[in-house]
């Protein structure tokens, strides 16, 4: 995975700085995802690289699916993706473009599982608390996992908070068994 993401990074920067240039940022944003989704599809993936298969129909098929998002900037990108082989690392692409684009806007996503469903002040006081920490609005994406027992764990980047009873319980275990 990090040779595919080492492989995408300058594609995904170039067109980023496009993007922002040209002030289209939201709708290449949805092409690239649209995009994306569609090469992971394993009916798809297995045309790309496929001698059988030319690069034209794919790149055709990706614009079509786009629909209005798809501008002669976005086709020119598919062409040239598919021209360099590179079209299946068009995920990897979609997910450094929406981190380029929320260092821009100085805006992260926390993932925050619980145990329990979070009410919203809790939503709103974990919002803060990281907006405060890490210096940038922060939006929200919360699941319940009861394994957890009680408390919960926050991913925002490469910060990982692990508030949870289960990790609790097994520091205890590790430090009794010492």
């Amino acid at each position: 995975m990090a040779e595919k993401t080492t492989i995408a990074r300058p594609y995904a920067q170039a067109m980023f700085e496009s993007a922002k240039e040209k002030g289209n940022m939201d709708q290449v944003a949805e092409a690239l995802q649209i995009a994306a989704a569609a090469v992971s599809d394993p009916a798809l993936a297995a045309m790309i690289g496929n001698p059988d298969v030319a690069d034209d129909k794919i790149i055709a098929l990706l614009i079509d699916l786009c629909g209005d998002r798809a501008s002669t900037e976005v086709g020119n990108f598919f062409k040239l993706l598919a021209e360099y082989d590179r079209l299946a690392v068009l995920p990897e692409i979609s997910a450094l473009f929406e981190r380029y684009r929320a260092e821009e806007e100085r805006t992260i996503e926390a993932e925050v599982i619980s145990a329990s469903e979070l009410n919203d002040a809790q939503k709103t006081d974990i919002a803060s608390g990281l907006k405060k920490r890490l210096g940038r609005d922060v939006t929200l994406a919360c699941r319940v996992d009861e394994s957890l027992i009680g408390g919960a764990i926050i991913r925002a980047g490469d910060l990982v908070i692990d508030g949870s009873i289960t990790s609790q319980l097994t520091k205890l275990g590790h430090a009794l068994s010492r």
